[in-house]
């Protein structure tokens, strides 16, 4: 007669805070991507709306929604105003709202898109520009002093004005952001 093991089951865990600090953003990084994943499966097979929002130890913001965070969101104040109408209107209205914030979520995707090649557009002519006046300025300091007139000569004191423009605002960044490293955000 064959003998067969006695299965394992799960044992139960004691639901409490977890000292080191270490492990417990590990485990809020994990559990929170599997509640995330229970909340699209929910929404996908059963139709629900479903919202979840975590704030990190850290006081970072995740969320996840179905349609999005913000309808659901609005539909729970809807239902829980105090001068909450009937439920069928709000259903009504409901199903005019989620086309209405599909479309502006698809326009504010397409908006992020225009403002990063906008902003990628002008950090390239801003460097060009930097160029032709770097090149502009040497071709100036080139020159025999005899050669170079009136209007060559306040040309290239427009660009040193221009060139201490840049640098003092450098240095004001590099300030600010020594600055800024040495403040600690508090928990």
């Amino acid at each position: 007669m064959v003998k067969c093991r006695p299965r394992m089951s799960r044992k139960k865990i004691e639901i409490k805070r977890i000292g080191n600090k270490k492990v417990r953003d590990s485990c809020f990084s994990k559990r929170r991507t599997t509640i995330f994943n229970k909340a699209k499966e929910l929404a996908i097979l059963c139709g629900a709306r479903v919202a979840a929002v975590f704030f990190s130890p850290r006081g970072r913001l995740f969320s996840f929604g179905y349609p999005s965070v913000n309808a659901v969101a609005n539909r729970f104040l809807a239902d829980h105003a105090p001068n909450n109408s009937t439920a069928s209107s709000s259903t009504q209205v409901e199903g005019g709202t989620d086309a209405i914030i599909r479309e502006l979520e698809r326009r504010e995707r397409e908006l992020k898109g225009e403002l990063a090649r906008a902003s990628s557009q002008s950090e390239l002519l801003r460097e060009a520009t930097m160029r032709e006046s770097g090149e502009r300025m040497m071709n100036l300091l080139l020159h025999v002093r005899d050669e170079v007139g009136l209007d060559d000569l306040e040309e290239a004191e427009k660009l040193l004005t221009e060139v201490e423009v840049i640098i003092e605002e450098k240095n004001k960044m590099l300030k600010d952001n020594a600055m800024q490293a040495h403040v600690v955000p508090k928990p």
